[in-house]
């Protein structure tokens, strides 16, 4: 259902002409200039942080940043075939037992300190690799991109990949936020009100299209094969991920800040721009068949494969920043709440009569 106000928020806004802003800043401002950790206080606070502030936020994170070392047990008692998102789903409500006691303030936080260590791990761990402990010397992004790789990145692939996670932080009333929303309405915690984000975050018509996209690109393999590719599939009535949003129907601003961001990382690595090419072109082919436009799982795909990112981690990155939104989210619910219970239209069958089971 779409066109339905069921919550007033001023953590975000989609404006009529297809412009985002956090807390009243222009994503694209924000995009450019401020931190991860600025924009993920501003989202969780209201303003910006000034330096003692932002120091503080920052040093908080760092020293919550380690799991438990149960809760990596409970991840790999797991069956090597589970997705990583039901890892992470489980991780949390493992964290989540364990943390029970905490403060609610202290909870939130430690959740989301401890979701890029998560990601990390739950991705490790399927592959049937041992946990990796995170960094307690540097940012968000550079942490999670060496957990995620092993390796160290250099301070533009950092900066590269702050961007993106900035633009995942938040986005009004999408699925997952929705439910978390309505999780919290039911006064339940919020590490149960983000294992149900996750949960709705897992699905490919959410979070999973950035996973979708990058197979689909990697299946294509060059620029010509685009249009057949969009033709073939668009006849046997398949979806095409990574495109059409219901907010955004001529263009995503967060999917054009990604593109340029695609553009700027590869020429920074010194590759041929395939992976761009083919990307613009299945755009170009999309928009020109379908009159649907990309969205920002589709060219953050790409950055995060040009970052030797494991796919199978995509979607929990998605999670990993977004966990900053549902806090907020959270917050927000819980402070004018009112349990969500919406009506439903009954269109079953009427005055049934019992018939017992022998007359059946």
């Amino acid at each position: 259902m779409y066109g339905v106000a069921v919550a007033e928020t001023a953590i975000s806004r989609i404006a009529a002409d297809g412009s985002l802003s956090y807390r009243g800043y222009a994503i694209k401002d924000l995009f450019e200039r401020a931190s991860f950790e600025e924009c993920a206080f501003l989202i969780l606070e209201g303003h910006l942080p000034n330096r003692e502030e932002l120091d503080t936020f920052v040093s908080g994170l760092h020293s919550r940043r380690k799991v438990p070392k149960n809760v990596y047990r409970l991840m790999e008692e797991l069956p090597p075939t589970s997705d990583p998102m039901d890892i992470l789903r489980t991780a949390v409500s493992g964290v989540g037992a364990a943390e029970a006691l905490l403060p609610a303030k202290e909870q939130e936080y430690s959740l989301i300190a401890k979701m890029p260590t998560l990601v990390a791990n739950c991705c490790r761990i399927v592959r049937g690799m041992d946990a990796v402990e995170p960094r307690d010397d540097v940012n968000e992004a550079e942490n999670l991109l060496h957990m995620l790789t092993g390796r160290r990145p250099d301070s533009f692939e950092v900066w590269a990949f702050e961007r993106e996670l900035i633009l995942y932080l938040e986005h009004d009333l999408n699925a997952s936020t929705f439910t978390v929303r309505v999780v919290a309405s039911t006064l339940a915690d919020v590490y149960a009100a983000s294992t149900a984000g996750i949960a709705a975050l897992k699905g490919p018509l959410h979070g999973g299209a950035n996973e979708a996209s990058m197979r689909m690109m990697l299946e294509i393999g060059s620029p010509e094969g685009a249009m057949p590719y969009l033709k073939e599939k668009l006849s046997q009535g398949r979806k095409i991920m990574g495109f059409g949003h219901r907010i955004y129907k001529t263009v995503d601003p967060r999917a054009q800040l990604s593109k340029d961001m695609l553009k700027r990382l590869l020429a920074h690595k010194g590759g041929d721009g395939r992976l761009y090419r083919v990307a613009e072109e299945l755009e170009r082919a999309m928009w020109e068949l379908k009159r649907i436009p990309a969205n920002l799982d589709f060219y953050a795909a790409p950055v995060f494969y040009a970052l030797s990112i494991p796919i199978e981690a995509y979607t929990p990155i998605f999670a990993a920043s977004r966990s900053v939104g549902w806090v907020s989210h959270f917050n927000e619910q819980l402070a004018a709440n009112k349990l969500f219970r919406p009506d439903s239209i009954y269109v079953g069958q009427h005055e049934l009569t019992y018939v017992p089971v022998e007359q059946r």
